[in-house]
């Protein structure tokens, strides 16, 4: 079979994690198909070169705006229109509904290829008090639905996006919602043993770490994964935090970098918590299974969340997770209303309590929650479900 793939960005190596979910999700895919991946923005480079068996066909249109996309189409388009001539695809498969979908909406069309799109971000939400969606630019909102139209199947991540989707498509087109999660590495992602120090940024954390309390002795550890952008809900995230503190020994460790850093850690002083919260900077996606098993608990406070990959990972890790309820986290942990901060507040303490209580007999070795996350988010469970639809369409 063979499978073409269009995104935004991808990695430009095997050891670049561009975007961890895809390059894993490749690296299974290619092992039962022909994959070709076209990159429209990112990495910055031209050509093509091999990732773990696939071909990767790099547009490097990253400057390409406004009146210059054009270009980029059209030439995403020729280098599309000429792989197929070498060899005819199966399936086009974009993911992200923006630009992604529309351009394999487009290409699918005029090749006579069946196309599935994959909503992966904010393509469905407009947040204008956080600057965030691609709802909020003009005339986004319509190629995406020209997208989803001429498409055979769309898939979401989780629940939440589902529900989302139905709102944009109507009742009538509801039947090619199809609910594929991507999938969570479970082998490199496991319970283990902590380190006795969480891995640091290569260029090293925003503040000194923090020595971390064990359970039992008067707090733990929270941990949240991000780029440090509004959606993310950092600010929500370190209110809770101090109103849960008290006189309590936590500390809570923010993994990721991103334009609010110097406005957080202005935050964490004003909040008396300065003291007690580690930004650790942007770490390497090959040291995050550490980064998670030196936690207790992880929290979100996001906005909006398509999926929710980070949350996924800290699970398989063992970790239990309190957030709020947007995308893959009410189906794996304890949510809570989005913008409520007493009861995040709430949720943290009772979710390290329970850590506190139980130990490794809890949530660490939550055996039906493992088995759980085996099923239905691990690697092997995603390329399934993608392998069923591409299948489906090869038959038509």
């Amino acid at each position: 079979m063979k499978v073409g793939l269009i995104v935004p960005g991808f990695s430009a190596h095997e050891q670049d994690w561009c975007i961890p979910a895809l390059l894993d999700y490749v690296r299974v895919l290619a092992a039962h198909s022909d994959v070709h991946v076209f990159t429209l923005r990112w990495p910055e480079r031209g050509g093509r070169y091999p990732v773990f068996g696939a071909t990767v066909h790099a547009m490097d249109g990253r400057k390409q705006m406004g009146a210059k996309v054009m270009d980029l189409w059209l030439r995403a388009f020729r280098e599309l229109a000429a792989e197929h001539r070498r060899a005819p695809f199966d399936v086009l498969h974009a993911f992200w509904a923006d630009e992604p979908g529309w351009v394999a909406a487009w290409v699918g069309e005029r090749l006579r290829v069946p196309v599935i799109i994959s909503l992966a971000g904010g393509e469905l939400v407009g947040l204008p008090e956080l600057g965030y969606g691609s709802q909020l630019l003009r005339g986004r909102g319509k190629l995406i639905r020209w997208g989803l139209k001429r498409s055979e199947y769309a898939t979401v991540g989780s629940d939440y996006l589902l529900g989302l989707a139905r709102t944009h498509l109507p009742v009538s087109r509801w039947g090619k919602l199809k609910r594929a999660p991507l999938g969570v590495d479970t082998e490199m992602f496991a319970p283990g043993t902590p380190p006795p120090s969480p891995p640091r940024s290569t260029e090293g954390g925003e503040t000194p770490p923090l020595a971390p309390p064990r359970n039992g002795k008067g707090g733990g550890v929270f941990l949240n994964a991000g780029s440090l952008y509004p959606v993310k809900g950092h600010i929500l995230l370190m209110r809770a935090f101090a109103t849960m503190l008290g006189a309590s020994e936590s500390r809570l460790r923010i993994a990721g970098d991103g334009p609010l850093r110097a406005e957080l850690k202005k935050l964490a002083v004003r909040l008396g918590i300065a003291a007690r919260v580690e930004f650790m900077g942007e770490i390497n996606h090959g040291q995050m299974p550490d980064v998670y098993r030196q936690a207790d608990v992880y929290a979100q406070a996001s906005w909006h969340e398509s999926q929710g990959m980070a949350a996924l990972e800290a699970a398989a890790c063992g970790l239990p997770v309190v957030g709020t309820a947007v995308g893959v986290l009410p189906e794996i942990g304890t949510a809570v209303p989005v913008g409520n901060v007493q009861a995040l507040a709430e949720a943290m303490c009772a979710a390290l309590r329970e850590e506190e209580t139980e130990g490794n007999k809890g949530s660490r070795g939550n055996v039906e929650t493992r088995g759980r996350l085996e099923a239905e988010f691990s690697l092997a469970a995603a390329l399934e479900r993608f392998l069923v639809l591409y299948r489906a369409l090869k038959i038509v």
